[in-house]
């Protein structure tokens, strides 16, 4: 399939749009920030579901983040289209010697500057004092376009790791 012209970036894709977000514990370099713009807007160009073309985009938040989003109501994504999503990222994961599916890296600020940490070691960054109620964390669970704009940037307090507080 012939790749469409330039797919609609995120930034104007409505609110009820699906987005996935993939992250990496290592911020991408410009090289590689380069690489994930451009293969994602190879496969946002050419990304289909039963044959119909799917208004989607691939952005790069902060370095750290691959965000995916689709306007499902334009034509919905399949199960297939999704695991063609899904390959898109196993694909990148490969070249750029990152992974991006790993569940349990979190991504949190700190004196201006984002760091990340396991899962499991959040209780004890909480008990250190080094994250506190207030302290801004990127939360990837966000299902929607409406929800990374709103609640993507939270305290942690209001993110699911609330309740290591």
């Amino acid at each position: 399939m012939m790749p469409r012209a330039v797919p609609a970036p995120s930034d104007v894709l409505p609110a009820h749009a699906r987005v996935w977000v993939y992250k990496s514990a290592m911020p991408f370099t410009p090289e590689q920030r380069a690489l994930v713009l451009e293969r994602g807007r190879a496969f946002a160009g050419s990304w289909a579901a039963h044959g119909a073309p799917l208004d989607a985009s691939v952005e790069v938040l902060y370095d750290h983040f691959v965000v995916i989003g689709v306007d499902e109501r334009q034509a919905q994504a399949s199960g297939c289209s999704i695991d063609k999503s899904v390959q898109f990222i196993q694909a990148l994961e490969r070249e750029l010697g990152l992974p991006l599916t790993d569940r349990m890296v979190v991504v949190y600020e700190r004196e201006g500057a984002l760091r990340t940490c396991r899962v499991a070691e959040v209780e004890g960054l909480v008990e250190r004092g080094e994250l506190t109620g207030d302290t801004i964390v990127l939360d990837d669970l966000v299902s929607t376009k409406a929800d990374l704009d709103a609640r993507f940037r939270v305290p942690l307090r209001a993110s699911w790791m609330a309740r290591y507080l």
